[in-house]
């Protein structure tokens, strides 16, 4: 029985004000309400829940369950879910029928649709009530001690050593990431290097790469790991040598030995473009999956506005919130415009074209996504040589931090110049 095995783990874990995170009180129990009141009387006099074994001998029918395995969010989720249920049975015994009566068609169909969604946001705990500092003691002191191990601290590495030295180490889950960059100048390059440098730390990739096909999109990413010539692996023209290593490469490829995720979805599995629901299906299914590659954001089907610049606005404030539900890090790649990357274009005493990282102010179509962003990298790339360069950052000494690679993209070679080896 749910409420017995949610009071039971209560007891066991001695935490009662845990539950207040999912919205759960006294009124979501149909028979052991008096057992909640009294744990709550008992925590509020003494600071801390009582013994299970105070519970049993005051309530002869209260049967406790000794280390009930469920986490509390699935349970609080279950017990709210039956509360919905008798809510709902309640409103379309009684109210509805007298709505019925006094309301037209029209009028009628929007009560109940009113109704019905009132009673989905009191018993869900997607729509969680927030957390009350007044009241929180307690918890804010588990996560503290939450917070003394390591292993809680869950990052997800960078490809540059420069930039998680200044970081901490990498992005926590649930960050939203901007990378911009003018057209071609290998920012999907960038994407593909960051989100495989993730999924070799362990942690689970979605990549959306609505630009690209699938064949493209795949040997984008063996190149990065394999070194492989890019255009040769493309058009099946490696040599004998390069063949065999390829051939070899892709052994260790297979159920057996991986078992973490990378998932590609390219314009082949997206015939009706990238929707947010899309995406929100794809996480429920996917619940490794730690780090998102949306790469094309103005190919996104953006939310219904009145104009391209609020909807890609809903669009971005609606993903935000799907990152940090899941606690999903999401790397959102986006360019600017033809006009203004000609704008900016400019070349030095030689002749050659000057790589300068554009700035904020040259993507007047994202200002929503860059407001909405823990972190916004602009790119850009010439000759070889390029520059990432952090625009915003929640570590102040992060920003203006322009991190300067050898770019090699046909052969898979992105490296920090501070890592290379001239000799």
């Amino acid at each position: 029985m749910i409420e017995q095995k949610l009071l039971s783990k209560m007891l066991d874990e001695r935490q009662f004000y845990v539950v207040y995170k999912y919205g759960v009180d006294v009124h979501d129990f149909e028979n052991h309400s008096d057992v909640f009141s009294f744990i709550h009387d008992y925590v509020k006099s003494e600071g801390t829940t009582p013994d299970y074994r105070t519970i049993v001998e005051k309530f002869e029918d209260f049967e406790y369950e000794p280390d009930v395995a469920d986490t509390f969010k699935y349970l609080c989720k279950q017990l709210k879910a039956r509360t919905g249920k008798r809510l709902a049975f309640e409103m379309l015994q009684h109210r509805a029928k007298q709505a019925y009566k006094t309301m037209d068609g029209d009028e009628f169909v929007k009560w109940l649709a009113t109704e019905s969604k009132k009673i989905e946001q009191i018993t869900s705990i997607d729509y969680e009530s927030g957390t009350n500092y007044a009241t929180n003691g307690e918890e804010r002191l588990q996560l503290y001690e939450e917070a003394k191990d390591p292993g809680n601290h869950v990052l997800i590495p960078t490809p540059f050593n420069e930039l998680n030295d200044i970081i901490g180490g990498g992005w926590e889950l649930g960050e939203y990431l901007m990378l911009l960059a003018f057209t071609n100048v290998g920012k999907s390059w960038y994407a593909s290097k960051m989100g495989l440098h993730s999924w070799k730390a362990g942690f689970g990739v979605l990549h959306y790469s609505p630009e690209l096909t699938k064949r493209q999109q795949l040997f984008r990413l063996d190149t990065l790991a394999g070194h492989f010539d890019n255009q040769k692996l493309r058009r099946g023209r490696l040599d004998s040598f390069q063949e065999g290593k390829f051939k070899k490469f892709l052994q260790d490829f297979n159920p057996e030995k991986q078992y973490v995720p990378y998932i590609v979805k390219t314009m082949e599995d997206l015939p009706v473009g990238l929707s947010l629901d899309v995406f929100e299906a794809d996480l429920q299914m996917n619940p490794d999956v730690k780090f998102v590659i949306i790469d094309g954001f103005n190919l996104m089907v953006h939310e219904k506005a009145d104009s391209t610049r609020n909807k890609m606005t809903a669009t971005s404030r609606k993903l935000r919130q799907i990152l940090g539900k899941y606690k999903v890090t999401g790397l959102i790649v986006h360019q600017t415009s033809a006009q203004s990357q000609k704008e900016k274009a400019k070349e030095d005493e030689d002749g050659m074209r000057i790589i300068s990282p554009p700035e904020l102010t040259d993507f007047s179509e994202t200002s929503a996504t860059i407001q909405d962003s823990s972190m916004v990298m602009t790119l850009d790339a010439y000759d070889g040589i390029a520059k990432l360069a952090i625009k915003k950052a929640r570590e102040p000494r992060a920003i203006g931090k322009i991190i300067e690679c050898v770019a090699d993209f046909n052969n898979g070679i992105i490296k920090e110049q501070s890592d290379i080896d001239y000799f």
